[in-house]
């Protein structure tokens, strides 16, 4: 059974059951079927068969879902787009993903709008909204004037083939496109259901972008699994959010812990019943302690956390009972599986000592977009390395302690560095800049640039940040710059970022 026809059996089961709330929509088990196979139906109408791609840049809403699902069931590969890049990011990534189509949010109509006019091989381009551009066509309307021919036949399409691409910072600083298969999200369910106890009773709320995996195989597919009901929100203002959940009496969230932290600072947060939430899951970052005693004390809410890559999902859980007693764990593995933490060699290292870590199981990507090379050097001897460094304590609780590449994490966004570094070399006043993570409070790390002028050419901080704007995504631009004369640098040149990190944080302190 493919990830598509879960919707197929949840409409036989329950077909009244509630499926979806989205403001003033509420879909049953049925309906949102029906709403599926229709999409299905019409993209078929558009030309897309198994294997072709098809982009979204679209905010939250039930119609993502209704195209990811309907996607699912017919073996079309679903690229989903961070809106938050910059034009000339969204059109490398459509350059190598090569969808057929590619459906917009209408608020997104001035990205889209630059995107055309790059020599892409796009077919269609189809607005969702209001105010669309001249040409365009509806999706509402392409959907509704779908033929109907009858049963749609999903059996063609296996576990093991493609499901969705999503693009991710790699160590070249080119993003790549993961693959991830249906097997993999399988299986992301399957240990959320055994690790939180999801059931049909549960409720989720979809606040997170879905153009991200946290959200996607954190709130969404683990609920449809398990036959519960999803709540879909955009994070816009954290009171209406907390409001959101007191008022759908929502059992469980995923969000980044700025988001948390947040909704804690509203003025609704003393009043707010949330006795109804089971737990919250947090990702992207580390969850400040102070945060999880607030909830915990003052709401009696616990945190679930883990370690999840976007080529993988989730590869640990850090329970409730465990939040206070081992903060900074990300927990340990998950049920099916295995992790290691290794040397160079690729020799087990014991407790307390750091390592890379490697693991293997289902949930593990395809492999990367166009890119066989690649996976090859990230898969050894079937176990995939992760580039991350962690540890294990003595009762089996891993710690991650720093990356083996440079990437930098700020509220879940992975930044690679030479990104942002191509990005300030690319101002005629810039010799070479370097970039690093420095820790924020409510985002984990933001970005720091260190920055050689050339001779004689004058940049202020200010007109730096200024000048990055458009250029790369706005959680790229560094929050602080540094003008220096040289670089501390290693014998054959390389610049030397653990002195520089060492020389922001005396700066900063």
């Amino acid at each position: 059974m493919n990830i598509g026809e879960w919707i197929t059996k949840r409409a036989i089961i329950h077909p009244d059951k509630l499926f979806l709330a989205e403001k003033n929509k509420r879909l049953s088990n049925r309906h949102f079927n029906e709403q599926v196979n229709k999409t299905a139906h019409a993209l078929a109408d558009l030309g897309i068969a198994k294997g072709d791609r098809v982009a979204l840049l679209m905010s939250n809403c039930s119609e993502f879902l209704e195209i990811f699902f309907a996607c699912a069931k017919t073996g079309a590969i679903m690229v989903p787009l961070n809106f938050r890049l910059a034009v000339p990011e969204l059109v490398y990534i459509l350059k190598d993903s090569e969808p057929e189509v590619m459906i917009y949010s209408a608020e997104f109509s001035d990205k889209v709008r630059e995107i055309k006019k790059s020599s892409l091989s796009i077919k269609q381009y189809i607005g969702h909204g209001r105010d669309l551009m001249e040409g365009d066509r509806d999706f509402i309307d392409v959907v509704d004037s779908a033929s109907e021919r009858g049963m749609l036949h999903t059996a063609e399409v296996n576990l093991s083939e493609p499901l969705f691409i999503m693009y991710t910072s790699g160590t070249t600083g080119d993003p790549k496109g993961a693959v991830l298969t249906h097997q993999n999200i399988l299986f992301g369910a399957i240990h959320s259901l055994l690790g939180y106890g999801i059931d049909r009773s549960y409720k989720s709320l979809v606040v997170a972008p879905l153009f991200h995996i946290g959200a996607l195989a954190a709130s969404v597919t683990p609920i449809v699994y398990a036959g519960g009901s999803i709540v879909i929100s955009n994070f816009y203002n954290a009171s209406d959010v907390l409001q959101c959940v007191c008022r759908e009496k929502i059992n469980y969230m995923f969000a980044v812990p700025v988001m948390f932290q947040m909704m804690a600072e509203t003025p609704e947060w003393k009043s707010a019943d949330l006795s109804h939430v089971h737990f919250f899951i947090s990702g992207g970052a580390p969850i400040p302690l102070p945060v999880i005693k607030k909830y915990q004390q003052e709401k009696n809410i616990g945190f679930v956390q883990g370690y999840a890559l976007t080529e993988t999902g989730r590869l640990t859980s850090l329970d409730l009972e465990d939040s206070i007693a081992k903060a900074g764990s990300v927990g340990k593995e998950v049920f099916h599986v295995n992790l290691r933490i290794v040397d160079e060699q690729g020799r087990d290292l014991p407790s307390n000592e750091a390592g890379e870590i490697i693991v293997q199981g289902p949930n593990v990507f395809a492999g990367y977009w166009r890119r066989g090379g690649t996976i090859v050097s990230a898969l050894k001897n079937g176990w995939f390395h992760t580039g991350d460094m962690g540890m294990r304590d003595d009762d089996g609780f891993v710690y991650i302690v720093g990356r083996k590449v440079e990437m930098i994490i700020s509220s879940g966004e992975n930044i690679y560095p030479a990104e942002v570094e191509r990005a300030i070399q690319s101002l005629p006043q810039v010799k070479e800049a370097a970039v690093v993570g420095t820790p924020d409070e409510k985002r984990g790390e933001v970005v720091a640039a260190f920055v050689i002028l050339k001779k004689e050419q004058r940049l202020s901080e200010e007109e730096i940040i200024a000048s990055l704007t458009n250029k790369i995504a706005y959680y790229k631009i560094p929050k602080k710059v540094i003008f220096v004369e040289d670089f501390p640098r290693n014998q054959s040149g390389k610049v030397l970022k653990r002195i520089l990190k060492k020389r922001l944080e005396e700066i900063l302190s």
